[in-house]
């Protein structure tokens, strides 16, 4: 997945997603996390939707939810379009 964020981010070990371009600092629950990690490696949707039912043993449907609302929450803090 090519680079979809807006500014350099920076997740730290506890959960601290920094923003480099605005100085925000954003708190990430391990879900989250998760997911920046695998978008960062440039793993792909569907790949993430995978890996995220097996990591935390959740149905599709609850894994999809939390993907969106992940996306939902970036775009509403400006990280992507």
């Amino acid at each position: 997945m090519k680079n979809i964020f807006k500014s350099e981010l920076t997740l730290s070990q506890n959960g601290f997603l920094f923003d480099h371009g605005s100085g925000l600092t954003y708190t990430l629950n391990p879900t989250g996390q998760f997911i920046f990690k695998n978008i960062e490696e440039g793993k792909q949707a569907p790949g993430i939707l995978r890996l995220l039912i097996n990591e935390f043993d959740v149905s599709e449907e609850t894994a999809r939810k939390d993907i969106d609302d992940f996306f939902r929450q970036l775009s509403e803090a400006g990280l992507i379009d």
